[in-house]
This record gives C-alpha cells, structure tokens and sequence, in this order.
C-alpha cells in the first residue's frame, strides 16, 4: 500500500510540472511592440493598442448616409435591395482603424493548423442584431428599424453570417512567423459584405417606425475574431452566439455596426426608372479637343415618383421627406484623380475621368461634363452622402426632369435629358488613347 501512495505522488507531481509548458501554446492577443520580435518588426509590422469590439466603438462601413424606405408595397415591394457595401475589416471593425500590417494576435507555431476566423450574428443582448431571421429574405436578420433587415457575407469563407458561430481556417499566407511564433495581421481576416433590404416579415415586429430616424442603438449586427489554442475557444462550430461569448470584448476583433451611420428616412419617394448602360461618344481629335471642341452624346434618364414626393435638397424632417436625384462617381480611382488635378466643387466632383486615368493607353488631360437640358454644367457626387446641396452633386428632381403626366396608381414618371461631353481640362496637357468611365444615376431622400 505505500508502494502505491508513492507512486500516485509521483504521478501527480509529473502533471504538476507538466502544465507550465502546456499554458505556452496559448494565444495572445497583441498590442504592444513588444509582443514582436526584432525580425518581425524589420518586416514592416507594427501592433498597438486595440479596444475590441465593445459597443459604440464600429468603424465606418461604406453605406449611404441616407437609407430611403417607401411604405407603399406596390412601389417597393418586399425583398427590395435598399443599399449595399463591401465593409473593409481594417476600416469597418473599429472606430480606430487597423493598418494591414498590425499585428493583433500572436500563437505558438505549433498552432499553425489550430488557427481560425470565426464570425456570427449578436443574438445574445437583444432582438434586433441578429437575433430573429425574416421570413421572406435568407440569412436577414431584423434590425432596430421596422421593415429594415441586413444580411451579412464573409467575403474569404463565402459564407453568411448566422447566430450560430462559423469558422475559416486560417492559411500560412495569411499570417508571418519567426523562430518561435505566429504573428496573425489585421489584413488575416476576412471583408464583410453588408446588405439592407425591406422585409414585411413580422418574426420581429418591434423597432423604429419614424420617418426619419438615425440608427441610434449601440449593438453590432456581427462579430469576427480568432479562435485558436486558449483563445476563444468555446467559440466553435455550431455554437450558439447567445451562449458562447466567452473573450468577449477583450480578444474579439471585429464587429459590423449601424450604430450612428445611417438614417433611414420614409416617405413618398422616387426610383430610378430607366437609364442607359451604355453611353458611346464619338471619336475626336487631341487637336480638336485643343482646340474648345467636345465629343458630346445626348441620353434620358426616366424616374418613378409616388405622387406625394417633394423634390428638394433641403434635409429630411420628421414631417418632409424630400427627394433629389445626382450623378455618383462610383469608381474610387476616378474619385481620387478628379481630386488630384482639383476638378473639385464642395464635396462634388465638375469632370468624370476615366476608371483608369493616368494609366498607359488611357487619354488624359481630358473629362466628361454632364449638361442639364437646359445647358448647366451638373457637378457630380463624389460620394452617396447626403444634404450637400447642387454644389456637392444633389439636385431637386424635378429640377433636371419633366413629368410625363401618366400618373397610375398614385405613381408619375419624370423624365429628363442630359448631355454626356468629353472636353479638354483646363491646363492640362490632351494625349490620345481610350476613355473608359462610369457613373451611377442615384435618388434618395435627404
């Protein structure tokens, strides 16, 4: 019998001293340099302090500053798309954006086949996060907005978000090592692809119903993060997100907020009706262009407008939903080449340039006008933001259209003509080569 007490003893004191070396393989999250080694550094990383995905603290997720909503199901039935954007996990998860080579977690290189994103809907605090799934919209969740839903997509794994946690093993590419550890950076984990949509579900029939109401509730609608050795992991798939929380905020890096970036607005409104894909300008000479001349192409964009529309670009009130129609530079590059040489208006754009401008083969030293019916130069959006008047791109719809008096069902078409012209810009040098450019006709309330 003491032979036997000895051995238990031994035993127990093997695991005792087993343990320490065990606790090394846990995950931490980073937020110092000093967590870097010296190569890891001198390879251009860079870590500092991160506040996890506490409430009040999402980043910026590239949606419209104005979400219009009609209440008359005939104009905008169920299922309709009201906006959408591809959220940056460095700039979306964060108030304080990351950079692409911050490090924020660092493992074990044992763990190399152990490390996963993993993402899901917030169901666990209340019920318009991500709690309750229409019924007419897959994967859409209710939001604090009545009629409002968003459905969230993980862009690497391809996947959409659910109250039920997922995962995506993470590849060797996607994160550094050293001799000793695994350094996993912001640009590790995966974009999300955000969407708004009009539901009539009513599996959640609380929220918001106001005509215009600026989404005021702190919760995020998702989360990402790391699961890896000691690091979140009761976060593993199939979980419920309304159980298993367990690292929450400290060590969960990612969340998709509404909170204070979108005011949806109600009303009599307008949609875009009919538009052309294509608009073709005839060929010209560098010398022509030189010399004051312009390759110009007329085209017509028609709107549906309920009855009871106003057209304005006064902001939207509690008692006035007022409607105005521009034309959205969508193509960051032109954006930013546009800014560049200061073809510039408030926040509005004068000229559209080529997706590519600067590139080989693309003319330059040129831009497209586009001219109102009668003659006006139309500045143009440089973003979908809201309230910036004629100067930063809106204008009152009626001001650029004319009503075809066909109203059906409490519904009118407008429609206006407009002149596309490629002229040279002042002050620059013309070369010849292609334009190739894009603009996006857009009606929203303000």
């Amino acid at each position: 019998m003491k032979k036997l007490l000895k051995i238990i003893k031994i035993i127990v004191g093997t695991y005792f001293f087993i343990f320490p070396l065990l606790s090394q393989a846990t995950c931490i999250n980073v937020t110092s340099t000093s967590s870097l080694s010296a190569e890891i550094i001198s390879a251009g990383y860079t870590a500092t302090t991160w506040a996890g995905a506490t409430r009040y603290t999402g980043g910026s997720l590239g949606l419209p500053s104005t979400i219009s909503l009609s209440s008359n199901e005939g104009f905008m039935p169920a299922g309709t798309l009201l906006a959408s954007s591809t959220a940056s996990f460095i700039t979306a998860s964060s108030s304080k954006a990351f950079t692409e080579n911050q490090i924020l977690f660092r493992c074990a290189l044992a763990d190399a086949e152990s490390l996963y994103e993993v993402f899901a809907t917030q169901a666990n605090i209340n019920a318009y996060s991500g709690r309750y799934e229409t019924s007419d919209i897959e994967s859409a969740y209710h939001t604090y907005v009545k009629g409002v839903a968003i459905r969230l997509t993980n862009m690497k794994a391809g996947s959409y978000y659910s109250p039920y946690w997922q995962s995506r093993a993470l590849s060797s590419e996607e994160y550094i090592t050293d001799d000793t550890y695994i350094y996993i950076p912001a640009s590790a984990f995966s974009d999300t692809y955000i969407e708004i949509f009009k539901t009539a579900s009513t599996v959640y029939t609380g929220g918001n119903s106001t005509n215009s109401y600026l989404y005021a509730e702190p919760y995020a609608h998702g989360f990402s993060t790391l699961r890896g050795p000691g690091m979140n992991t009761t976060l593993t798939d199939g979980a419920p997100e309304t159980s298993y929380t367990g690292g929450w905020p400290t060590y969960w890096a990612g969340q998709t907020s509404l909170y204070n970036q979108v005011t949806f607005v109600r009303g009599a409104m307008c949609l875009v009706k009919d538009y052309p894909s294509i608009v073709l300008l005839p060929r010209i000479s560098t010398s022509s262009l030189n010399s004051g001349e312009a390759s110009q192409t007329t085209f017509d964009i028609s709107l549906s407008c309920e009855d009871g529309a106003v057209s304005s670009v006064s902001k939207s009130s509690s008692t006035s939903a007022n409607v105005a129609m521009g034309f959205l530079v969508n193509q960051s590059t032109a954006v930013t080449a546009a800014t560049t040489l200061g073809l510039t208006s408030t926040s509005g754009l004068t000229h559209l340039l080529d997706t590519n401008y600067g590139s080989l083969g693309v003319a330059s030293g040129v831009g497209i006008r586009i001219y109102s019916e009668s003659g006006n130069a139309l500045n143009l959006l440089s973003s979908n933001t809201t309230t910036t008047g004629n100067a930063g791109g809106w204008y009152a719809y009626k001001d650029l259209t004319t009503s075809q008096d066909d109203s059906t069902d409490g519904v009118t078409t407008y429609t206006g003509n407009f002149t596309a012209s490629l002229e040279a810009i002042s002050g620059e040098t013309v070369s010849a080569g292609t334009v190739n450019a894009q603009l996006q006709v857009v009606v929203s309330f303000q």
